[in-house]
């Protein structure tokens, strides 16, 4: 099976994660407004698909150990929302905070965890 097919579960539930703590974090003025419209400014002629992202960013993680597969997650989690928002996210001074706690999330989720850990591993 392809392994960004078996992402859509856990996509799904990073949009979920990502849905109930934006408007936190907007609120607690940790996250700025315009981040949505980031989206907006990318090139998708130019953009590297997301599969080819993961795999290449992943390449670098030990994904054999608790730590590894929390990396893993970290860089999964930072990697699609730059695809979904672009890379002025990066800049953003709440990104770091709302990556941590959406890779917090989905693996604390244990319907989620698993199918992440398994395309984590095959990318």
């Amino acid at each position: 099976m392809d392994p960004i097919s078996q992402a859509n579960p856990v996509l799904d539930a990073l949009r979920r994660q990502l849905a109930e703590n934006i408007e936190r974090l907007r609120r607690a003025g940790k996250l700025a407004a315009g981040a949505r419209n980031a989206a907006a400014a990318r090139s998708p002629a130019t953009a590297e698909s997301l599969e080819a992202t993961l795999r290449r960013k992943l390449a670098a993680v030990d994904r054999r150990s608790s730590a590894g597969l929390s990396a893993a997650t970290r860089v999964f989690v930072e990697t699609v929302l730059v695809n979904e928002f672009g890379p002025g996210l990066l800049t953003d001074p709440g990104f770091g905070e709302l990556a941590a706690e959406l890779s917090e999330s989905l693996r604390e989720e244990a319907e989620v965890r698993e199918p992440l850990e398994r395309m984590l591993a095959e990318l």
